[in-house]
């Protein structure tokens, strides 16, 4: 395809206007113009043409034969323009469309996937398209407008904001409790009576480090364990199915909790808290469909918020407590 003529185009613009307002003054009114910016324009395009386009007397403005069949050729096209810029105007306001996102699997499990019907009746003319994958990669070559991540930022162009600090527990079933004796403090799970299932760190490939915070107090304890997963759905599986104690995120551990198939070890040592951030390619003209999910999921993890502080009030000096923010 040439190069498209910018100058041109505006000219043409100008050129249409002129022929549906029938003066240089109506015209320049509806384009924003002064009256002598509309004959300067007119009379460029004559001269890039080589052609008289326009008729000017005292009392009326009228196109030449050749100025109406130019006209007559481009009017179709300058109204596909102008309707396809309206258009993509609209789209930052209108919530259609296809919105594809990368997010985090226990997330999308434990989160979304109870409101993921409610959101799409909601919002009938989008579609939504959801991938659970381990790292974000590069969100415009994948094509994703956005994703969903635990975890502090690493440093890249994208925006990242954070939405949720849940905390990390250490829990295990009634079954393992059973069958090895329920810990009394941190320390004892560096004993070879217990059996800790660990998880694979995306960004290091190496295991998580098992640490207990209790306010500003922080134990780091070197755990055993022949189970090693890079899922979280597998770790919370094998730890509910009583294979060994588990570090897990409290998102979405409400019925867990409260039915008693899994309890929390160290009640006193939860004060760690692990982000949830979202990340999307621009702050500028960011379109209707990826604010309205990212209110979606503010909304969602309201109730996950209030749930979780019901359970555990804020301790007094702790270092880190729930919190939510929105996102512009």
């Amino acid at each position: 395809m040439d190069e498209i003529d910018g100058r041109l185009v505006g000219g043409l613009v100008v050129l249409a206007a002129v022929a549906d307002a029938r003066g240089f003054g109506r015209a320049a009114d509806r384009l924003g113009m002064t009256q002598s910016g509309v004959s300067k324009a007119i009379a460029k395009l004559e001269s890039r043409l080589g052609a008289r386009l326009v008729h000017r007397t005292s009392r009326a403005v009228e196109l030449t034969d050749e100025g109406r069949a130019l006209y007559q050729r481009v009017v179709q096209h300058l109204t596909g323009i102008i309707d396809a810029a309206a258009e993509t105007s609209k789209s930052r306001e209108a919530v259609r469309g296809r919105l594809r996102i990368n997010v985090d699997p226990l997330f999308s499990r434990m989160v979304l996937s109870p409101k993921l019907s409610e959101f799409l009746l909601q919002n009938p003319r989008l579609e939504l398209r959801i991938e659970t994958r381990d790292r974000i990669a590069d969100l415009v070559s994948d094509g994703f407008d956005l994703a969903v991540r635990f975890g502090e930022p690493t440093p890249s162009a994208l925006i990242a904001r954070r939405l949720f600090n849940a905390r990390i527990l250490t829990v295990a079933s009634p079954t393992y409790i059973d069958r090895h004796g329920r810990p009394d403090r941190p320390q004892d799970l560096a004993s070879d009576a217990h059996e800790c299932i660990l998880a694979i760190d995306p960004s290091t490939g190496r295991p998580y480090d098992w640490e207990f915070w209790r306010g500003n107090d922080v134990t780091s304890v070197t755990v055993n364990g022949r189970l090693t997963v890079t899922d979280s759905g597998t770790k919370l599986g094998a730890c509910l199915a009583g294979f060994g104690v588990a570090q897990v995120i409290e998102l979405g551990l409400e019925h867990h909790l409260k039915s008693g198939a899994l309890i929390n070890l160290f009640p006193d040592w939860s004060d760690e808290h692990f982000p949830l951030y979202v990340y999307y390619v621009s702050r500028s003209y960011v379109p209707a469909k990826i604010r309205t999910f990212i209110d979606f999921i503010v909304d969602s993890l309201g109730a996950e918020a209030g749930a979780a502080s019901n359970r555990n009030p804020p301790k007094s000096g702790a270092s880190a407590t729930l919190k939510i923010t929105g996102v512009s």
